[in-house]
């Protein structure tokens, strides 16, 4: 066996057991030892290029490295119930025995995974509600604090602004921009309640009921689906 493919039997055996007790990379040690067989039985490298081109070694491994990639991404999405981004991973995995090539591989991953980021920026929209919680306080104190009579005036108008400027941006920039990656999106306050978003707000259930029904008020929201 020449010194080269000494090298090449050494560098597949090396990546044969990067994945030999590995539990997550079972598909990914099955194609590698495939591969470190190839070689190391080949008595030259000719022979061991035309067993990778006949048993499309190659692919097969780019498959099965993506099937294990994406299984533990699956489960580990599921786990923290971000269904959301667990579609990404769901998708590829129905898809990518389709792949005939290497670069079959890469484009199915790269078109799901683009595709998808942009239902993950959307999901993400809703976490919103919580960047307003400081500005709801303030209106909120405001409103209940107890001033002498001709303050009230005053602090009714600065409460007022306050909910004015807040439609605006709303009608003027945030419900445009959103629309610019969703042109049907509207503000979907269930979701709030979905365990990736709720678990971002560290305050009991009453809080955030009532922070969602001040919100509406202080975004326009209360009498439209926007």
């Amino acid at each position: 066996m020449e010194e080269r493919h000494q090298q090449y039997v050494k560098y597949y055996e090396a990546r044969m057991k990067k994945y030999e007790k590995s539990k997550l990379y079972p598909r990914s040690y099955e194609t590698e030892k495939a591969l470190y067989d190839a070689i190391s039985l080949a008595t030259d490298l000719k022979e061991f290029k035309t067993k990778l081109e006949a048993g499309n070694l190659a692919v097969k491994n780019a498959i099965a490295l993506t099937k294990d990639k994406e299984t533990s991404f699956k489960e580990l999405y599921h786990k923290l119930k971000e269904f959301i981004r667990a579609q990404s991973s769901e998708e590829i995995l129905e898809k990518i025995d389709e792949a005939k090539t290497d670069q079959d591989v890469v484009k199915i991953v790269t078109d799901i995974d683009q595709k998808n980021s942009v239902k993950i920026s959307v999901d993400l929209f809703t976490d919103e509600f919580y960047s307003d919680f400081k500005v709801l306080e303030d209106i909120e104190v405001w409103e209940k604090a107890k001033v002498p009579d001709d303050w009230k005036a005053e602090i009714n108008e600065s409460v007022q602004k306050d909910i004015e400027k807040g439609r605006k941006q709303w009608e003027e920039d945030v419900l445009p921009n959103n629309r610019n990656w969703d042109a049907d999106w509207n503000f979907n306050y269930d979701l709030i309640w979905e365990e990736r978003h709720r678990r971002l707000i560290p305050f009991p259930n009453e809080i955030v009921k009532k922070r969602i029904e001040q919100r509406k008020n202080y975004r326009g929201q209360n009498n439209a689906n926007r």
